[in-house]
């Protein structure tokens, strides 16, 4: 009698490890997944002297460019001013890195702005 509930026991306890392994396998696979995902959709048209990407709820436009491109800035966080996109610079003389938000030009600088899903936003290389 004492062997089959140890028996029991040590089944049980293998079905719960396995469940927990597989459980913990398939979120794996689907956290990578996801990011994956995300990091493509951040990413949206790239060249040399524009880039758009789609906005992310909750997530600053400054934020969001940080994860999809190499920048520099002048300043930091809510002061913040992009200089620098993918090594392309622009000259402080004659250019700067204009920021829109749905085709309009943004009204607070990119490290203030909270992004919603639904905001396309674009980095264009503009002279003065």
């Amino acid at each position: 009698m004492k062997k089959r509930i140890v028996i029991l026991i040590i089944g049980t306890l293998l079905l719960i490890g396995a469940t927990v392994v597989t459980v913990y396998l398939i979120r794996s696979d689907k956290l990578s997944k996801d990011a994956e995902q995300s990091e493509q959709e951040i990413l949206g048209t790239n060249d040399s002297k524009q880039i758009t990407y789609q906005g992310k709820e909750g997530a600053t436009a400054l934020k969001l460019l940080e994860q999809a491109t190499k920048i520099e800035t002048s300043g930091t966080g809510e002061m913040a001013f992009v200089t620098s996109i993918n090594g392309v610079t622009a000259d402080s003389n004659k250019e700067f890195w204009s920021f829109n938000i749905n085709n309009e030009p943004a009204l607070v600088g990119a490290g203030s702005y909270i992004t919603k899903d639904s905001d396309t936003i674009t980095w264009k290389l503009t002279s003065f």
